[in-house]
Parts: structure tokens; sequence; C-alpha cells
């Protein structure tokens, strides 16, 4: 078990598991010794790079939320896959370990012997899947040997059919089939890319609008990303003066904010960086893989792997997002939903960007904005339906659920076909 458990918790790690995928693509192509180092290490650091982007850029977000639920006095659940499942590993670990595992292994045999040549390696949304089919089936009354297969069955299934069902859109974004997107957020995308077909024009591009000379700078992603950060941190400030205070500790708030701010575009040209590290020295890598092990695989990868093709995209997803989340939070409450999903900053960031990405990419500046705006409209909406297919009370969850719609799908047809079956058995 302590051998599993090392296995399991290097698996869990992005930067690892993408760098064993490279070392064994480097060693199924004969490269010599120093290659396979300086390849494995260079797509570990890669990531790694990328994934200390993503803490720069999120890592002030926890106090976005606390200050706009101060300012505004929003109460509700938290929408947060790693809140959500880390809250329940204590007692389903093991049984989403080893989901988690066999599901990788099944998603490599679903490409080897199947048209669905996608191997999934964005390992922390592999983890949070994982979770919440273990969690649905445990209500539907399976558990130890019996979850853990169909968990696994389900798990790989997906792994290996999201990213191809993306694909005829995440070409139009990168051009290229040598790498997907693989993200539980690809229904998301999805629906991004019909919203910014059908009300968009794809020749006329976010990135090729021309701005006065006087807002030239603004074009820069990092300009941009920081002006954006800092309303969004001001507004709330000024309705709420005494939770900026308190979370700016011995700074004044406007330096916290202006900090804040930076601090978070910052984070971005460091994922962009990352990225562009460790996609090259992947997919060379990964021909090994493809050509000996899974002939004709591609590897489908973190969402941020296609920030680089729209940046402006980006920035605008953001703010729509935003502004689609407030609007969506709102419905929820006349409508009387369950729950009222609190704006999550870490949503957006890696939503309604991307999202914004891909409608640039179908519909060009149109699109980018609407696809921003609806994926940020339809989440809290998608996420308060979703919150009583698993009785989170029951797992000692309070306030917080799981966040992004593709895990939404996945668990409510396991709630609804496992139910049939449980009737039709007798099994109430």
């Amino acid at each position: 078990m302590g051998i599993l458990n090392i296995l399991l918790q290097l698996l869990t790690i992005p930067a690892i598991l993408v760098g064993i995928v490279a070392l064994f693509g480097l060693i199924l192509q004969r490269k010599t010794l120093t290659q396979v180092v300086l390849g494995t290490a260079k797509t570990i650091l890669g990531f790694l790079i990328l994934n200390i982007g993503v803490s720069a850029t999120t890592g002030g977000l926890a106090n976005f939320d606390k200050l706009f639920k101060a300012a505004f006095g929003i109460t509700g659940v938290y929408f947060d896959d790693n809140i959500a499942i880390g809250a329940v590993m204590g007692r389903i670990g093991r049984e989403v370990g080893l989901v988690m595992v066999l599901g990788f292994l099944a998603n490599v045999l679903i490409a080897r012997f199947t048209k669905a040549k996608w191997i999934y390696l964005t390992g922390h949304k592999v983890w949070h899947l994982a979770g919440g089919i273990a969690l649905v089936l445990l209500t539907l009354g399976v558990s130890g040997i019996p979850l853990v297969i169909i968990g696994a069955l389900v798990l790989g299934l997906y792994m290996a059919i999201q990213p191809m069902l993306l694909q005829p859109y995440t070409r139009r974004v990168t051009g290229t089939d040598d790498y997907g997107v693989g993200h539980t957020m690809g229904s998301a995308y999805w629906v991004s890319s019909v919203v910014a077909k059908l009300v968009g024009n794809k020749e006329h591009s976010i990135e090729e609008i021309s701005l006065p000379s006087t807002l030239e700078a603004f074009r820069d992603i990092a300009v941009a990303f920081s002006l954006i950060m800092f309303v969004m941190f001001a507004v709330p400030s000024i309705f709420a003066p005494e939770a900026a205070f308190q979370l700016a500790g011995t700074q004044h708030p406007i330096v916290w904010i202006v900090l804040q701010s930076l601090t978070a575009a910052g984070g971005v040209l460091v994922i962009l960086q990352g990225v562009r590290m460790f996609i090259g020295e992947l997919i060379p890598a990964f021909k090994g893989i493809a050509l000996k092990l899974v002939p004709g695989a591609a590897p489908a990868l973190d969402c941020p792997v296609v920030f680089p093709f729209a940046p402006t995209g980006v920035v605008v997803g953001l703010a729509t997002g935003f502004v689609g989340w407030l609007v969506g939070m709102t419905l929820c409450r006349v409508l009387g939903l369950a729950v009222v999903p609190v704006p999550s900053m870490i949503a957006l960031l890696f939503g309604c960007t991307a999202g914004a990405v891909y409608g640039n990419a179908l519909g060009g500046a149109r699109g980018s904005v609407a696809a921003g705006f609806v994926t940020g409209l339809l989440w809290p909406i998608a996420g308060a339906l979703f919150y009583p297919v698993i009785p989170w009370a029951e797992y000692e969850v309070v306030g917080a659920a799981l966040m992004t719609p593709d895990i939404y799908i996945v668990v409510t047809l396991i709630k609804v076909i496992g139910s049939i079956i449980r009737a039709i058995l007798g099994l109430g």
C-alpha cells in the first residue's frame, strides 16, 4: 500500500504525469540517455512553470471572493472541484485513487483499440472527475470492487471521448491535430464555439481590432489583464472598505489592489511561457507512444494551451464571463433554485477565458465576447441545477460543491441510469 500511495500521489501531480508520458515516448523512440533526460526534465519544468503562473494568477483570487461577498452581501455555495473532492478524500480517498489509475489504463486501452485516439493528460481534472464518479456511485449503493471497476470504465471512456468530440473546434483554434484539450470544461467550450459560430464572423478576429494610438498599449495582454483585475478588486473595495483594509494587512488597500492586479497579469505571462516550453518538448516525445504503443494517438492537455492563440480573447473572456456570471446568479435567485453559486474567479479564469478563445476562432470578435458571456451566464445555473444530485451534507461538505460542467453531465447520467437500473431490479 505504501508503493501504491506513492504512485497515486505521483499520478495526481500533472507535471509528473506529463513527464512520465514524455519519458516513455522518448524511450520508445530509442533516444539517447541525454535526450531522454533533457526531454523529460524540460517537459516537467515547462509544466511546472505553467503551474507557477497559475498559482501567481489565482493566489489572490480567494481574497477577491471574500471581498465580493463582503461588498454585496452575497451568500451561497462556492463551487470548486478541489475543495469539494478534497473534503471527501478522507472517506473515499482509496477508491478515488484506484478509479484514477485504472481509469487511465482504460483510457490507453480504448485509445489503442478504438477510433478515440486521445490520451487524457490533465491529471488534476482526472482526480476531480474520479471523485465525482465515486461519490455518485456511493449514493446508488455501489461500493468496493464494483465501484472501482465501474468508475474506471466510465472515467476511461470519458477521457478518450471528450477530447475527440471537442477536437473539431480545438483544431479551429490551434490549426493542428498534434494535441487536443482534455478538460472537464469541454462541454462549455463546445457551447462557446456553437454560440460564437451563430452570432459572429470568424474573419474578424478580436486580435486584429484596431485601437487608437493612445490605447494601443491595452492590446498587450499584461496591461489589459492588469487593468481588468484592478477594476474587479477596486469596485467591491469601494463598497466594503473595512474588508479591503483587513485583507490588505499592513499595506494600504490601493497598494494591495495594484499588487494583486500586477501579480495576476504576471502569472498569465508565465502561463504562456510554460505552455510554449512543455508543448515544444511533449509533442515530439509523444510521437513514441503514438507510433509504438497506441498508433495514431495524441495527447489531450489542459485548457491554457489555447491561451497563446488569442491573448486578447483571454482578457475579454474574463470580463464578459464575470458579467455573465452575475446575470446567471441573479437568475438563480429569481428562479428560486436550490442554491446560488457565488462567483468563482478561478472558474472564470480557466473557463470563460478559454471559452472566449474558442469563440474567437469560430466567430471572431463578436463570437469571443458572446462566448465569454454565455459561458459565465450558464455556469451558475447549471451548477445550481446539478447541486441536488449529490447529497453533500451526508459527506459533511458544507458551502461547496463540484464546479465543472462535464462532471455535472457524467455524474447526472450515472445517477439517472443507476436509478433506473435499481428500479428495474426492485432495489428502491
